[in-house]
């Protein structure tokens, strides 16, 4: 895959995780987080697949808001790193919140499946 194939196909696989996370679609997060998940929050905490999954699942992240406002996809080889800068408003853990966040991905792509590895998120305003 040449790298206008793969940032067409991370652009659309990013499209679909924030239509999954506004949905809390535990589903399709399942199918586009990696096993291997390292992602650090905004407060610093590092989480695997199975706490993001959890945390959708169970309703201790609800999301009623997100409007990405910039995105930038770098080709890596077999990977994609992608930016994204988004307006969010939800509530964590019965908390409301609302913001701007910015993304850094890391999607790899193991076996002909694009999935994301890494990622970091941090509260800009």
């Amino acid at each position: 895959m040449d790298d206008t194939d793969s940032v067409a196909t991370v652009r659309a696989l990013e499209t679909r995780l924030q239509v999954a996370m506004l949905a809390g679609d535990v589903s399709t997060l399942d199918a586009l987080i990696d096993d291997r998940l390292v992602f650090t929050t905004p407060d610093g905490t590092v989480t695997g697949k199975e706490q993001d999954l959890a945390a959708h699942a169970n309703g201790m992240l609800r999301l009623s808001k997100l409007d990405i406002t910039d995105s930038t996809l770098w080709p890596l080889d077999d990977q994609v790193v992608a930016t994204v800068r988004a307006d969010l408003a939800g509530s964590y853990a019965g908390a409301t919140f609302a913001g701007t966040f910015a993304y850094t991905r890391l999607w790899q792509c193991t076996s002909g499946s694009w999935r994301i590895v890494a990622g970091h998120a941090s509260q800009l305003t």
